[in-house]
């Protein structure tokens, strides 16, 4: 069975027409998912995607046969589902994740049919029949032109613009596309935006009737929790915004997919693995009472919720190149980070900015009218008011000056201003880097030292001036490299690097430590994080959810430098690290 079956996942369509009945009133006070049809549709086996005519009060999902996938349909009354019957389509190819109209007189479904007798590319493509006389038609491709790749999970709006996935030939990575129907012909499928489309998995779209929202599953995405999961994405403008998960009461550890949201917006209905193995996988049929609007809002969020870390953006902030850093101010107006060639010759601090949850191609950042080249290290402030930044040279005064320094530009009327260079209680002929600034105004930064290669620094901010940087104690800066100090806007905890520690899990690790009266506690490694390669430059989120770092993780060779950095993020609590 091929792996997009697993995505496929029971979608349940209830499409009302003009009946206003609510077929399923007796789960409308249903919070957490339960077995629909238990014993009739729901049996333990392998099936996905149903689709409900409430017209004909007619089910119609996909079924795993003694030898390939069948459609079936089974009739509903009085919340009961009966009669189970198999379409009649032609014998000897697999049919698949089926679609039909709220009239119940077209259907759509995927099938390795022969398009035509010269077709000799065996591979899934969508297919059309009618019915007449209550009898289902002869299929007919349902594309006028031969379309590459394989077709699935076709999907109708009422503009009669058709979405479905496409997998490649020879892959077994899946995109969702559409097919926009234009003065009665259907154009050439387009690909939906970066923010939906990964580089892992995506299929089984559901799309509302009016294209406001999509609901899809995806397999690997930076926040999920089982081996696919759904999550929802809405349309402003025609602009996709970036998908939202839609969270553990409803996702599992299994495969989640095949998503349908009834006419009416009360209730989703899905398929889904759990409470299986992977030994012995088994599907069943689910329904929950559902509202889409409760997730509207979340878009703007980057949150996280994954059991594991992940790479951050992938193709957008994080790509095969360096990027490095990670803040975000409260606003969750964009992410900034640095980006650098492979051998750090030259290092740009960026944005990708956030619109609606969507986040955009990275763009250079203008200070003072000005772009630098040797610029890294960037964070902006809780309130979004400074970028405070690491630079070598450009100091006016001291032209034959090379070493690194710390600066800093604030926010006027949308523009960054003039680069200003912090005072000499921070910055010293020595290299500083990677500065912090809290709510009491006092910055923590890194020095490189000869007798102690990299130490954590503070200056504090005293009736408006900065005292003489000050390391922090010495179980916090040893003998080994320590530095990339993320601290928390109250000072509560920091988190940072530290390199080449013995029984360390890499080549470095993050720590944590938290502050108490004033007195910094013995830091603790984050074992459960860290990896065998460089871990680092962390940034925990204003709302203290969500952890930023980079890492080689994905590195062929993780413990070597191979060109390329990228950025991760995980779920965070502070207090499971007390």
């Amino acid at each position: 069975m091929r792996k997009c079956c697993f995505l496929m996942a029971g979608l349940a369509l209830m499409l009302s027409c003009n009946n206003t009945k609510d077929e399923f009133a007796q789960y409308a006070n249903t919070r957490v998912p339960v077995k629909l049809g238990l014993g009739s549709l729901s049996t333990d086996s392998i099936q996905w995607n149903n689709v409900f005519v409430s017209k004909t009060k007619e089910l119609y999902f996909t079924k795993m046969g003694k030898s390939a996938s069948v459609i079936n349909k089974m009739n509903y009354a009085k919340g009961t589902f009966k009669n189970l019957e198999t379409i009649p389509l032609p014998e000897g190819s697999p049919h698949s994740d089926v679609y039909v109209n709220p009239e119940g007189n077209m259907m759509l479904f995927s099938s390795i049919m022969q398009e035509h007798e010269n077709d000799t590319i065996t591979d899934w493509n969508i297919w059309k029949s009618e019915r007449k006389n209550d009898e289902w038609q002869q299929p007919k491709p349902f594309f006028a032109q031969n379309q590459e790749g394989n077709q699935f999970y076709p999907w109708m709006t009422d503009s009669k613009n058709l979405y479905f996935s496409i997998t490649p030939h020879g892959s077994q990575n899946s995109d969702l596309y559409v097919s926009e129907y234009v003065h009665g012909v259907y154009g050439k499928p387009k690909a939906l935006p970066y923010s939906i489309n990964s580089q892992k998995l995506e299929g089984d779209a559901f799309v509302a009737p009016d294209e406001s929202y999509l609901i899809f599953a995806g397999f690997e995405r930076y926040q999920n929790l089982g081996k696919s999961d759904l999550y929802i994405s809405f349309s402003k403008n025609g602009v996709w915004s970036s998908p939202i998960w839609l969270g553990d009461d409803i996702n599992s550890e299994g495969y989640d997919g095949s998503p349908f949201v009834t006419r009416d917006e009360n209730y989703l209905i899905f398929t889904s693995s759990r409470g299986s193995t992977d030994d012995n996988t088994f599907f069943n049929h689910y329904i929950v009472s559902f509202d889409p609007e409760k997730y509207l809002g979340k878009e703007s969020y980057p949150s996280y919720s994954g059991t594991t870390s992940a790479r951050f953006q992938v193709g957008i902030v994080t790509t095969e190149n360096v990027e490095y850093g990670g803040s975000i101010s409260s606003k969750y107006d964009g992410i900034y980070f640095t980006r650098a060639a492979s051998d750090f010759t030259k290092r740009q601090i960026t944005v990708s900015k956030i619109t609606d949850g969507v986040f955009s191609k990275p763009e250079e950042i203008v200070i003072g009218g000005k772009t630098y080249d040797d610029a890294s290290d960037i964070q902006i402030t809780e309130n979004g008011e400074y970028l405070f930044f690491k630079m070598r040279g450009g100091i006016s005064a001291e032209p034959l000056r090379t070493d690194g320094n710390i600066w800093r530009s604030k926010l006027n009327d949308g523009t960054w201003g003039k680069a200003e260079m912090l005072p000499k209680e921070i910055n010293s002929t020595l290299n500083e880097y990677y500065p912090i600034y809290t709510r009491k105004g006092n910055i923590y930064f890194s020095r490189e030292n000869k007798d102690t290669s990299y130490d954590i620094y503070v200056s504090k901010l005293v009736n408006g001036s900065y005292q003489e940087a000050e390391p922090l104690p010495d179980y916090i800066n040893t003998s080994l490299l320590e530095s990339d100090a993320y601290v928390s806007p109250d000072e509560s905890f920091m988190i940072f690097v530290r390199m080449y520690a013995e029984g360390d899990l890499g080549v470095s690790d993050l720590y944590i430590a938290f502050q108490e009266n004033g007195v910094w506690g013995k830091p603790k490694n984050m074992r459960s994080l860290n990896s065998k390669g460089v871990d680092g430059s962390p940034f925990v989120t204003p709302d203290g959810k969500n952890l930023f770092f980079t890492s080689t993780r994905d590195s062929d060779n993780p413990e070597n430098f191979d060109g390329h950095l990228d950025i991760y993020v995980a779920a965070f609590n502070k207090e499971d690290w007390r």
